[in-house]
């Protein structure tokens, strides 16, 4: 995966860590876990309690980020 130039200081692949999934930056979190977690309807304190870690602020961008993606690709209005 090619990490869009927005989010490079969040999100690292390195093939040494977790086979090069694509991770929160200085963490061993790949952000799949984030999608899933959000998917699956996980409460944001029970996501915090697990990823320990991670913070608003290195989440709220790759949220923000998929957002726009999701869409763009089914061709609906960017809210700002």
């Amino acid at each position: 995966m090619t990490i869009p130039p927005e989010l490079q200081n969040i999100l690292s692949s390195d093939p040494k860590i977790m086979g090069g999934d694509t991770c929160f930056t200085g963490t061993r979190i790949p952000v799949v876990i984030l999608f899933d977690n959000v998917a699956a309807g996980t409460s944001w304190e029970e996501f915090y309690d697990a990823c320990p870690s991670l913070t608003p602020e290195m989440v709220q961008p790759v949220l923000e980020w998929e957002n726009k993606q999701a869409r763009k690709a089914m061709g609906l209005k960017l809210v700002a």
